[in-house]
This record gives structure tokens, sequence and C-alpha cells, in this order.
């Protein structure tokens, strides 16, 4: 009876999702338009909670239940389980693009209702779209026959607390830019004569993209340092890619739309970044889920799949992109900008994230157009992303450094060399500490520490010294230069020991001794484990920590996996793995000594409150304005 009723619930969405769109196209009255976006809303809210009833009470006659679940699994994965499968997945993408169509309804006011109508019309033919495909191909209702007793369980890798909640985050971006893209086109119908702030409206879901995709790839990243066992964050695997670049674009479409607001240029250009920002979305969709791709973050299925969604996004992408290319005229202008302004600074930096979001885009797909087209497989790996877009990204924070500290139009030269004296003065200060502390130079060493201080001595004074600033960005920026201070310490000064050790064996990292005490056994929920003791010994022989890595064996999916141990402070992280080996050979151990990581999740963090301060500053200026 549950799993029929969200089905139908899920069929009700499309019906609702139709209506919005005849009514809007039509002109309706605005109560027309109002049952068809509540009704969708309500419609996609109960077919999702039901589908995560029947994970919670393990209902095996459904057959996403039962390729996904068992009894045996935690109820925080139960209830992630629902959308860590394609199925599931595609119906919480449904749930969010319903909850941001509601609120891109909400702004409607008599002043906007031409742009607001219009743009409820392509957010309902988005929506269609994505409620089409999951009906016809991805149900996830779909019932087995017999009835099993038990489910097939869940990747054992992906039961983790971060990325429970990472693929929220991710698709609160992804499709946040949806609506950024309906305001875009809708803006590019616009008769010559409707003046329509749109770019007021189309800042805040901007925002709110930017903000979410954020901390969701910071989650991402999170899970893949601890839960891999490498010791590593980031390994530029191509459906991280698929989450970073809209990241870049939505980055350079949130600095372009703060020019629109304070010198009306750049119009036509951020028009085509809200088009390409969201189609870049949805070709991460289809990486993720045409099977083309291998990655513990993919969802391996028919590639049949990803040619719909690959459809999708051409008719969407060509539909816009002509649209784009016929009625942008009236939004170009002939503004120049001086290098030294606030306005050229952000020019420049979209220029910058632009070439790096086309280097990651060629490096991503240039290996599947060789596999297709010749059948031969080629590895783009570290080696190309490092060498392309470090060099790149490295004069764009040179530029976010000194970007908020210049004036709107032209600057005297003198003047804004007097603002960056004593931020160049302390970067100088830190600079010379951090290496006092981590004696090893390199020429991106010395780059990264620089740049990294430097955004972060110049977010400093401005916060101090001066008012008329956002308190979002510049909180928002202060995290950027955290990031890059724990991406430059953790990458430079990294120590890695493989070793075999026996039961009270010891090793050296650092200025650290690491004592193999014991193995247990130990039984969790639905795994069983061998744990290694390992005591960790300073230099003065004191005790400052018990790390106990694990092995695990999940018996339901005959998955074997390592859960790091780690140990951190605001300096550096410990962290060990327990790899294979037994009592009488010693077990293989990996050590790692990570100078300053914390702070690549501390700047995330603090970028995340930074962008939740800039909406909710955003939402006021609307409301108080309409």
């Amino acid at each position: 009876m549950v799993p029929a009723l969200g089905y139908f619930s899920l069929w009700l969405s499309l019906c609702f999702a139709i209506s919005q769109f005849f009514t809007s196209r039509k002109n309706n009255k605005l109560k027309f338009i109002a049952v068809s976006v509540n009704g969708l809303l309500i419609s996609s809210l109960t077919s999702f909670f039901l589908l995560m009833y029947v994970h919670i009470v393990s209902d095996f006659s459904v057959l996403n239940v039962f390729q996904n679940s068992h009894t045996t699994k935690p109820l925080l994965y139960k209830i992630s389980g629902v959308w860590g499968n394609h199925e599931g997945s595609m119906l919480l993408w449904i749930l969010v693009l319903t909850i941001f169509n509601y609120f891109i309804f909400k702004f409607y006011n008599p002043k906007n209702s031409t742009l607001i109508k219009k743009t409820l019309e392509i957010q309902s033919l988005i929506t269609i779209g994505f409620i089409f495909f999951t009906i016809i191909t991805s149900n996830p209702f779909e019932r087995i026959m017999p009835v099993q007793e038990n489910g097939l369980g869940f990747n054992p890798i992906l039961q983790d607390p971060a990325l429970a909640i990472h693929p929220p985050l991710l698709y609160i971006g992804y499709v946040g830019l949806s609506a950024a893209f309906s305001i875009g086109v809708a803006t590019l119908t616009l008769g010559n004569n409707e003046n329509i702030p749109w770019y007021n409206y189309m800042k805040p879901f901007v925002l709110i993209a930017w903000t979410f995709l954020s901390i969701g790839i910071a989650l991402g990243s999170v899970w893949a340092y601890y839960e891999l066992g490498w010791g590593g964050w980031w390994f530029w695997d191509p459906v991280e890619n698929a989450s970073f670049m809209p990241w870049l674009l939505s980055t350079a479409l949130l600095h372009s739309l703060i020019i629109v607001e304070k010198r009306k240029s750049l119009k036509a250009w951020v028009l085509l970044l809200s088009i390409l920002a969201f189609l870049l979305s949805v070709i991460g969709t289809f990486l993720v889920r045409s099977g083309i791709l291998t990655s513990v973050h993919t969802f391996a299925l028919d590639p049949s799949r990803g040619i719909y969604i690959l459809a999708f996004t051409a008719l969407l992408g060509g539909y816009s992109l002509i649209l784009f290319g016929t009625k942008s005229k009236k939004y170009f202008d002939n503004s120049y900008f001086s290098f030294f302004s606030k306005e050229g600074s952000i020019l420049v930096n979209n220029i910058l994230m632009v070439v790096v979001c086309a280097t990651v885009f060629l490096g991503t797909v240039y290996p599947l157009l060789i596999e297709a087209f010749t059948n031969n497989k080629i590895s783009v790996g570290e080696p190309y992303y490092n060498s392309t877009v470090i060099p790149i990204l490295i004069p764009a924070i040179l530029v976010m450094g000194i970007g908020p500290m210049l004036s709107w139009g032209k600057e005297n030269k003198l003047k804004t060399f007097k603002k960056i004296l004593p931020g160049i003065l302390l970067t100088t200060i830190l600079t010379i500490f951090i290496f006092s502390i981590y004696q090893s130079y390199s020429i991106i060493g010395i780059a990264g520490i620089i740049l990294s201080f430097w955004i972060i001595s110049n977010n400093i004074i401005i916060l101090m010294k001066y008012k008329n600033y956002s308190i979002g960005m510049i909180v928002a920026h202060l995290g950027v230069g955290l990031l890059v201070l724990g991406i430059t310490g953790s990458s430079i000064w990294q120590k890695e020991k493989i070793i075999t050790m026996q039961i009270d064996s010891e090793t050296e990292i650092e200025k650290y001794t690491i004592v193999f005490q014991k193995i247990d056994e130990i039984r969790g929920a639905n795994y069983v484990a061998l744990q290694g003791n390992f005591l960790i010994y300073d230099k003065e022989k004191n005790i400052i920590a018990k790390l106990k890595p694990e092995n695990r064996f999940y018996p339901v999916t005959k998955n074997f996996t390592t859960e790091a141990s780690i140990h951190t402070n605001l300096f550096r992280d410990l962290y060990i793995v327990l790899g294979e080996g037994n009592l009488k050979d010693g077990w293989v151990v990996r050590i790692y000594y990570n100078p300053l990581v914390i702070w690549i999740w501390i700047g995330a963090l603090v970028i995340f409150l930074g962008g939740i301060v800039s909406i909710n500053i955003n939402l006021k200026k609307i409301k108080f304005s309409s």
C-alpha cells in the first residue's frame, strides 16, 4: 500500500508540474499557479518521505530497499540509503527542485509578475524532464516478487556520517543553479520596455547554490580523507570534478552579479554564466549516472539512462544558448573597467575561474572522448591538474586578496598601495613565523603560504578597519585564505611512512614515536573488525594519543574496509591505517604526518558561514525592496 501511494504521488508530481507549465505560460490568475506550485511541493514531499519510510521499516517488497538495505543496517544509514542509490537520489533531486520552485513563486509580486511567471514556466519544464526520467527509467517504488526476507545491504564505504549528508547538500547546490538558469532564460524573453531587476532575484539562488556546493564538496573531501585511507583529501576524481566545475562557474557568476548590482554592467555575461553553470550541473549528473566513469562515487548503471540525461542536457542547452545568441544583444554594454578597480579585479578573477573550469572540463571529458572514438584508454590524473590548474589559481588568489580593498571606478595607485601596505607587512611576519616552524621550502610552498596569509591579512584588516563592506563576503574570503593555508601545508610538508610492524614494535615519524601495542577483535552493529592499538609519544616521552585504526569486514555485502584513526591539533594530523597482516608476520601500517590539514575544514566551514550571512542579507534586501 505504501509503495503504491509513493508511486502515485510521483505521478501526481508530474501532473502538477505540467499544470504549472500551462498555468504560468497562459498567464493565468495567481491562485491557479499557486495550486500547481503547492501541489507539486506536497506531492514530491509525500513521495520522498514514503520512500524513506519503506527504507526505515525494511520493506523488502520494494526492489530499491532490497538492493540497498538490510535489517542490521543502523538507522542513520537506512535513512541515508534513500539517496545513496540512483533511484532514490533522483527522487531527492526532484524534491529539491520543487522546493526551489516554491521559493521562486514566493518572490512573486505585481512588479515582477512577467519575470516570475516565465521563470516558473522554465522551472516546470526542468522538473517535468526529471520526473519523467525517474518514472520511466528509475522507479524507486518498483516491486520485487517474491518478497525477500532480507536485503543485499549497502556499500560499507558509504556508511559514514559525512557522506550521509554530503549528497543532499550537493543537490541544494546543483539544483539551486536551476533557479538561476530559469531566471536567466526568463530574463532573455523580457521585452525592451520591461525594466525588472532580475539580478536581485537571481543572486539569492546563486548564493544558496554556491554556499551549499562549497560545504557539500568539503564534506566529500572530509569523507575521502578519513574513509579511503590514503592520507589525502582530493584526488581529481572525475566525479569530484563534476561538482567542482559548477562551483567554479557559480563563483564567477556570484562575483559578476555584484558588478551588475553596483555598475549595471556585465549583464550579458551573467546571463551566459547562469546558463552554463546549470548545464554543467546536469552534465555532472550524466557523468555520475551514465556508467561511463569508474569511481566509488558513481551509480553504475545502464548507459541508456545516461543517454536520456545527455539528450535532456542537449535540449536545455540548445534552447537556452540559441535564446542567448538571439536575445542577449540588449544586455551588452560598452563599459571599460580599470584594472585597478573593484570591478576590474572581479572581471580578472572571472576570466581565471572560467579558464580553470575549462581546463578541468577538458581533463575530465577528453579521456572519455578518446575511449568513445578510438577504444583506447588514457588516464588524466594529478600531474595534469596540478601543472595546469595551480598556475592559474595563483594569480586568482593574489587578486582576491587585493580586490575587496579597491574602489569602484578608477583607483589612485598610491592610495591603493597605502591600503595594502599593512597587509603586506602582516603577510611577511606570518610567513616568516610559519616557515620558522616548518623548516622546508619549495617554490609552490612559499607561493601558497604567502598567498594564504595575503588573503587572511587583508580581510582581517578590512574587518577591523572598514565598515562599508559586506560582512558575508569578507568572512567567506577569510575562509578561502584558511583553506589555501591548509591545502598548502598538507601538500608540501606531508610525511608518509609505510612499514610492517609486529606487536610491541615501534617507529618514528617527525618528532613522534609510535608503539604498536596490541590487536583486538571487535564487533559492530553490522561488521566485525580487527582493531590495532597504537600509543603516540612526543619527544619528551609523554603519551599524547591512543589511536585505534580498524580493518572491518561486513558479512552481508562481503566487503572489507579500512578505518583510519587520526589525532588532530591545529598544527598537524597524525594518521594511521592498519593494513593486512597476522601475528606471525606482523601488519602493514601506513602512517601520515599531515601539517595544517585541519585548516582546510575550518576554512570550508568559515566559507559556509560567510555564505549563510550573505544569503540572509540578500533575502532581507529583496523583502525590503518588494
